[in-house]
């Protein structure tokens, strides 16, 4: 079966969950490397992750359907500490999957971003 992208948008049950999932990573320090093969499940991947200091982060998906992702995070254990909605995403541009040559991603060259 062919995989679709979904945007998983995770939200903290309360601050008590927030601040256990976070401590929850600390405990497991990983290379990204190591974070993405964890993440990796037969019928679902997590492509991408963004969180903030917010009650809410987001993640970016390859799945055959949605439920895949549901599946992957509660088998992680993760549905411990979030609210999990998960949407299709039909278009999906990104800069890096430019041509070198492209003017826009040799202009992105020039930025830099405090990571």
């Amino acid at each position: 079966m062919t995989r679709k992208r979904y945007i998983a948008i995770h939200t903290f049950h309360s601050d008590k969950s927030k601040e256990a999932f976070h401590d929850w990573n600390a405990e497991n320090p990983s290379t990204e490397e190591e974070f993405f093969k964890t993440w990796n499940f037969e019928k679902c991947q997590c492509v991408a992750t963004w969180i903030g200091d917010d009650d809410f982060f987001f993640c970016h998906w390859l799945a055959e359907r949605d439920q895949d992702v549901h599946e992957a995070l509660t088998s992680m254990g993760l549905d411990e500490f979030v609210f999990t909605a998960c949407y299709e995403a039909h278009m999906y541009l990104d800069i890096h999957q430019l041509p070198d040559s492209s003017p826009i991603k040799q202009s992105q060259a020039k930025v830099s971003v405090d990571a």
